[in-house]
């Protein structure tokens, strides 16, 4: 745990930097260690300090680390505006608004109480608080401390040996991929921009932020990254905006995009064209997993399916896809979806004649299993 709040601590200090605060800290290292998921903790105590910073105009956070009638108690608190005592039962509850939307997503952090409560109740341990309005709040969670586990000696099989010896040479020549893998991360929130820079950074990536959609398309046009994670929840233009400029622009559609965002809304974000959709709170190995598997697609050859009975159309269309490095095949309509399905297009670029008012489209995306798969209706 000790080291969970000092990952939380450097995930949050630029919030200290923008603002007339001090941390201070007060962390035992000398205490036992707990069972649980690391990323998932991390964040958790990125909240609690993240909604300390933007109800506390002036004075300290404080970050306590200490143990206690056999469990390992954390506590962050601060000089703040307080809760109203008529608003202290609401704090946990989903879908509640406390004074300034505390319960869902305050400014400063991607991840709300009641998603807090659920992560350290499924740890097996409780979180609560303690406030006064004008005299500031404390907010606890107490996790239990993990018995000793016993191991085995027993020797491992051979076969298990190869096994692992592959996956870390495998491990190895990802990470010498990543080496030049450009990400951009877009987040209205700052807490969890530092926290996904800071994660990807040591897993070998190099990182750009945006805290906003339009800054992000400003940055894709003069830098193109290789890959991009994109919030939702953000002022003036929403992440499925940024998603369907990038989708719908021939220089940009290529870049994956991962959806991150507390917004459970994957139907809409596979329509745009985005990549994969994951819910906050982070899944750190799925995330990792998900970009690794998306940078390894983008360096084979993406395909794409043109559907049209013009010959002179498909052949000027061919050619072009063809010089920028796409995988080219066709279909005049007749065969169209046993053909989609045989070869999984990344793209299908269809005349609007034969797309049948939408509804070929509709019959792929939906029923036959190809719901990523990014369409080109054209006249």
């Amino acid at each position: 745990v000790p080291e969970i709040a000092e990952r939380a601590i450097a995930a949050t200090s630029a919030l200290f930097d923008n603002n007339k605060l001090k941390l201070e800290k007060n962390i035992n290292t000398d205490i036992p260690a707990i069972l649980g998921d690391r990323d998932k903790l991390i964040q958790v105590m990125v909240n609690l300090i993240s909604n300390a910073v933007k109800f506390t105009p002036e004075g300290k956070v404080s970050l306590s680390v200490y143990e206690q009638d056999q469990e390992i108690h954390v506590s962050v608190a601060d000089t703040g505006i307080g809760i109203a005592e008529a608003d202290h039962a609401a704090v946990f509850e989903q879908f509640k608004q406390v004074g300034d939307t505390l319960t869902d997503k305050p400014k400063g952090t991607g991840l709300g109480l009641p998603i807090c409560k659920e992560i350290i109740e499924h740890h097996g341990g409780r979180i609560w608080m303690e406030s006064e309005l004008g005299k500031g709040s404390i907010f606890y969670f107490a996790l239990p401390i993990t018995k000793t586990i016993s191991t085995s000696s027993k020797p491992i099989h051979l076969e298990d040996l190869v096994k692992q010896l592959k996956e870390q040479v495998a491990h190895s020549q990802l990470k010498a991929q990543k080496e030049n893998a450009r990400i951009l991360i877009v987040d209205d929130d700052d807490s969890i921009r530092s926290l996904l820079n800071q994660e990807l950074s040591e897993g070998g990536y190099l990182i750009e932020e945006a805290s906003n959609g339009k800054e992000a398309l400003k940055r894709v046009r003069d830098n193109k990254p290789d890959l991009i994670i994109l919030d939702i929840m953000m002022p003036e233009m929403n992440g499925f905006d940024v998603a369907a400029v990038l989708k719908n622009d021939p220089l940009t559609m290529d870049i994956p995009i991962i959806v991150l965002s507390i917004v459970q809304d994957k139907t809409r974000g596979f329509r745009i064209g985005v990549d994969r959709y994951l819910t906050k709170p982070i899944d750190t190995g799925l995330l990792f997993n998900e970009i690794g598997n998306l940078l390894e697609q983008g360096k084979s050859k993406r395909k794409v399916m043109i559907v049209d009975e013009d010959t002179g159309t498909v052949n000027t269309l061919t050619e072009v896809l063809k010089t920028k490095g796409y995988t080219v095949f066709e279909s005049d309509g007749k065969e169209l979806i046993e053909k989609a399905k045989t070869n999984q297009p990344d793209i299908i670029i269809i005349n609007s004649v034969l797309s049948g008012n939408q509804d070929i489209v509709k019959t792929l995306r939906f029923e036959k299993g190809l719901e990523n798969v990014l369409f080109f209706v054209y006249q």
